[in-house]
């Protein structure tokens, strides 16, 4: 019996041995298996799950008394936000500290925390609001006394455990940056093309039609990258912000951020030549505060101006399929010159000496091979000579007989059409003024190789006179002669001409200047002093004339605008008169000081271009009324401008991107010019001298379209 309770005796030692023996020697509660505690004394690790025993001493409220009766710490950690190393703005700043409790003892947790605030220096830190608590998470308030780093402590209310310090830093100031255009590259004067911009102050300027990588630096420690801003603006108008990327590790960076923008320069309206656009750069750090700054950068419109020496242009310019520019020149005395053609990018591709130009060329369709046909009526010494070159390399072709006489001369523009007549060719219209009475011709080279089919002729047609103009509709084409008369001729089946016009209105004693069509109607300036009108006439000739007085003499007329289509022609007494083809109203929009030979251009977007010939000042007007800016070049313009597409270094059109204006002055300079229209106005009936870019006189070419 004694034996049995003393062996009992000693298997219940055993047991409560077994329930209080420590687990393993520990630093700390990691050093524990199965979720043990770290008597932090006696460094013994001890069950965490055990609470219930009498300890004596009694432990402190933040300790739990184990079965073992060992007080160890009741809270495995506390945590505080924000974390250590945290940047925060000027505040108020959210504070919170969270109590976390050892697996299987009760929470116990404290009616509040302990917080306090100090600068790393030993300054004041601030002021802390009520501790607010709900399930062991303690909340207060911070407003820190200002920038720099901060000692942040969360303590249990009983002296010495637990307590955390985290260490913050405090950023009220918003990012400084730098901005930095560089100078564009323009390019070097090459073969009497001049790239950059002979403005003072300007020879380094972007150009309108340009992205322009504006540089973003800023040593911020706590930026935010992602908000990193740059808004071009102008007076007149404001891009929509773009981001920045940042540098690549590649490229060199002196400052803790580096970042690029690509800047569209012809986003924002621009109404100036050449000026200013001001770029803002905003950005905010990771805590919000944001910082602005500011730069500029000069914008041009100038794009290149080729200089031909000697030279005299009246004749217009023609583009090419591919942009190409074709120009034609005299000498002043209309018997010798050269045809030259230019890239568009200025580059001169090659010139032919063939002689003077004074009717406009004009440009065929696209060939096999991508070829096209340029036709041009020279005149050298005495000799003229009507056919066509080749763009690949400027070779000449005259399928027609060559006139020698120093009274002849082809004085209006060439006119275009594809032609069925005897057989689908490209025929092209002029006529030989002072020979026959007047000779109407047609080149067309892909007609039977016997010059009674590749040129025919018709004499006493009438002459026509400079700045007279040609149309070419269906197999006809209509011209209106030096004696005042409007004619229409077609080529039989036979590809050959009838001896009589189709039809004949008598504008005497108007003589036409320039032609052009609209919904079957065809519209001319007469002039004759104090008499001048313009007219129109039914395309086929069937109702006579009807005259909109003018009383001055008007040079090339075009038709634009909406919603109706609107006849604008220039006149001697320094006005635009526009005629509403709708309903005959008329107004005259003073142009002062300077007169507009050249036929207005209407281009997309609703601007018209218009130039002078007294002053040379090139404007863009929107509205028609409304001068937007202009461009003063020195030289006086009688020629009819072009526009065009921007175009890709293979000809192709430049998707989303301005339109290119080229003038030609009367002393021999090419200019090219960044214009805010995309080509020209695809709803304009007439949008320019000849209709086209091409210059083929005919409303059944397409405008070109610039997506």
């Amino acid at each position: 019996m004694m034996l049995h309770k003393v062996l009992g005796t000693v298997l219940l030692l055993g047991v409560l041995a077994g329930c209080t023996a420590p687990l393993r020697v520990c630093e700390t509660d990691a050093d524990c298996p199965g979720g043990g505690v770290c008597d932090p004394e006696r460094k013994l690790c001890f069950s965490a799950s055990a609470e219930g025993g009498a300890c004596e001493p009694a432990c402190a409220s933040y300790q739990a008394c184990t079965l073992s009766n060992v007080c160890v710490p009741r809270y495995t950690g506390l945590e505080v936000t924000p974390l250590g190393g945290t940047v925060v703005g000027a505040g108020p700043v959210s504070v919170q500290a969270r109590l976390l409790v050892g697996t299987g003892f009760a929470e116990n947790f404290p009616g509040t925390l302990n917080f306090s605030v100090v600068a790393s220096d030993g300054g004041t830190g601030g002021t802390l609001g009520a501790v607010t608590a709900s399930a062991g998470v303690y909340t207060t308030q911070w407003t820190p006394a200002g920038e720099g780093e901060f000692l942040l402590t969360a303590a249990h209310p009983e002296a010495g455990v637990p307590s955390t310090t985290v260490r913050l830093a405090v950023d009220t100031t918003g990012p400084a940056f730098v901005v930095f255009v560089p100078p564009a590259d323009a390019g070097v004067s090459d073969g009497g093309t001049t790239y950059a911009d002979p403005e003072p102050g300007f020879a380094t300027a972007w150009r309108r039609d340009q992205v322009v990588p504006v540089e973003i630096r800023t040593n911020e420690p706590n930026l935010d990258p992602s908000t990193v801003m740059v808004t071009l603006r102008t007076d007149a108008g404001t891009a929509p912000a773009m981001s920045v990327t940042s540098f690549a590790e590649s490229q060199s960076c002196d400052a803790g951020f580096c970042g690029l923008a690509q800047v569209n320069l012809w986003v924002p309206t621009f109404n100036a030549f050449r000026g200013p656009m001001n770029l803002e750069v905003q950005g905010a750090d990771k805590v919000g505060n944001t910082g602005t700054s500011s730069g500029s950068v000069n914008v041009t419109r100038w794009k290149w101006r080729h200089d031909i020496t000697g030279a005299t242009i009246t004749a217009a310019p023609v583009l090419g399929n591919t942009g190409v520019v074709y120009v034609g020149t005299t000498n002043g005395s209309d018997n010798d010159g050269q045809l030259l053609a230019l890239s568009p990018s200025g580059r001169l591709l090659w010139s032919a000496s063939g002689g003077a130009v004074v009717a406009s060329p004009t440009v065929g369709n696209v060939q096999d091979g991508g070829t096209e046909r340029i036709y041009v009526a020279h005149k050298k010494g005495s000799v003229i000579r009507v056919g066509f070159y080749d763009n690949s390399d400027g070779g000449f072709t005259a399928p027609c007989t060559d006139v020698n006489s120093g009274s002849v001369s082809v004085q209006s523009s060439l006119a275009f059409a594809q032609v069925s007549a005897a057989s689908s060719s490209e025929t092209v219209y002029g006529v030989y003024t002072g020979r026959g009475g007047g000779t109407l011709f047609a080149v067309r080279p892909d007609a039977e190789s016997d010059p009674l089919f590749q040129c025919p002729i018709v004499p006493s047609v009438g002459d026509v006179s400079a700045p007279g103009t040609m149309l070419a509709a269906g197999n006809a084409v209509v011209f209106g002669t030096s004696s005042g008369a409007l004619k229409s001729f077609a080529l039989n089946s036979s590809g050959v001409w009838p001896a009589a016009a189709q039809w004949t209105q008598p504008l005497s004693p108007l003589k036409p200047t320039s032609l052009a069509a609209a919904d079957g109607v065809v519209f001319g300036g007469g002039n004759d002093g104090s008499n001048s009108k313009l007219f129109e006439v039914p395309l086929s000739g069937v109702l006579a004339p009807t005259y909109f007085p003018t009383s001055a003499q008007m040079w090339n007329v075009s038709i634009g605008g909406l919603p109706g289509a609107n006849a604008v022609v220039g006149l001697d007494t320094g006005k635009l008169f526009v005629l509403d083809a709708a309903d005959g109203g008329a107004l005259a929009i003073d142009t002062p000081g300077d007169i507009i030979k050249g036929a207005p251009v209407w281009g997309a977007g609703g601007y018209v271009y218009t130039a002078g010939a007294i002053s040379g000042a090139i404007q863009a007007r929107q509205p028609l009324e409304n001068v937007a800016w202009q461009f003063e070049p020195g030289s006086l313009i009688e020629a009819s401008m072009n526009l065009d597409c921007s175009r890709l270094s293979d000809g192709g059109v430049s998707s989303g991107m301005p339109g290119v204006l080229y003038a030609a002055s009367r002393d021999g300079r090419v200019y090219a010019l960044v214009v805010d229209s995309p080509g020209l106005n695809p709803s304009a009936p007439w949008p320019k001298y000849q209709h086209d870019s091409r210059n083929t006189g005919n409303p059944a070419t397409p405008i070109t379209s610039c997506p």
